[in-house]
C-alpha cells in the first residue's frame, strides 16, 4: 500500500510538472501574422537572446543555412498559420536602442517584425554545427547540433513597449561521442548514424510542438 501511494504521488508530481511546463508557453491567438527570419548563426554572445557561444564554434555554410530555411518553411506550412518569410536583406538594420537607450538585440528583432507588419517574429539560430564524419555506417564522429528558436512579440502584451517581448524559446542540443564497448571496439548507436539534417528536422518539430503552432 505504501509503495502504491508513493507511485501515485510520483505520477501526480510528474503531471503537475508537465502541466506547469506546458503553461509556460501560451498558445498564440489566431489570426496573427508571424514573420520568419532566415536561419542565422551568431558568432558573438552580444548577438544572442540567451545562452552563449561555445569555444571552438563550428560554423554552418551559407548553402546549409539556405537548405534549413527550406526545411523550416516546409514544416511550418503544415501548421495552417499565416507566415511572412523574410530574407537576409530584411535583417540588414542597425542594432536598436531600447526605452532605456541601451543597444538591445530583442528590441532589434521586434523592430524587424514591426517593419514587416508582423505581430511576432520567429528567429531560428544555429549555435553549433558539425556534420558527421564518415560515410554510410562508418562514422568516426557523429553530427553535432545546438540550435535555438525564439518567438518574439513586436510589442509588449501589457505595456505596448516597442522593446519587444520574448514569448518563447525552444532549445535543442544533439552532442554525443562514440563509446568503446567491452571488446575495445567503437560502439555507434543507430541515432549517431544520422546526418545533421535529421537533427535539424527534429529541432524544427520540437519547436512547432512547444510553441503550439499547429492549428487544430
Amino acid at each position: 500500500m505504501k509503495k502504491l501511494l508513493t507511485l501515485c504521488l510520483l505520477f501526480l508530481s510528474f503531471c503537475l510538472t508537465a502541466c506547469k511546463d506546458q503553461a509556460l508557453i501560451p498558445k498564440l491567438p489566431e489570426p496573427v501574422v508571424i514573420a520568419v527570419a532566415p536561419y542565422n548563426q551568431p558568432t558573438l554572445d552580444a548577438q544572442l537572446l540567451a545562452g552563449y557561444i561555445p569555444d571552438g564554434q563550428n560554423l554552418a555554410d551559407a548553402a546549409s543555412l539556405a537548405r534549413y530555411d527550406g526545411l523550416l518553411k516546409e514544416k511550418l506550412s503544415k501548421t495552417q498559420r499565416k507566415y511572412l518569410y523574410l530574407t537576409q536583406k530584411d535583417l540588414q538594420i542597425s542594432i536598436q536602442k531600447d526605452s532605456k537607450n541601451r543597444p538591445n538585440v530583442l528590441a532589434t528583432w521586434a523592430k524587424v517584425a514591426r517593419d514587416n507588419g508582423a505581430d511576432f517574429i520567429l528567429i531560428p539560430q544555429i549555435i553549433e554545427h558539425q556534420e558527421k564524419i564518415g560515410k554510410d555506417r562508418d562514422v568516426f564522429s557523429p553530427a553535432r547540433l545546438i540550435s535555438d528558436f525564439y518567438l518574439v512579440k513586436a510589442a509588449h502584451p501589457e505595456t505596448d513597449s516597442t522593446d519587444g517581448f520574448l514569448q518563447a524559446r525552444s532549445h535543442y542540443r544533439e552532442i554525443s561521442s562514440i563509446d568503446i564497448n567491452v571488446s575495445g571496439e567503437d560502439y555507434i548507436t543507430p541515432r549517431q548514424h544520422n546526418n545533421i539534417e535529421y537533427f535539424v528536422k527534429e529541432s524544427i518539430q520540437k519547436m512547432i510542438r512547444e510553441f503550439h503552432l499547429t492549428l487544430e
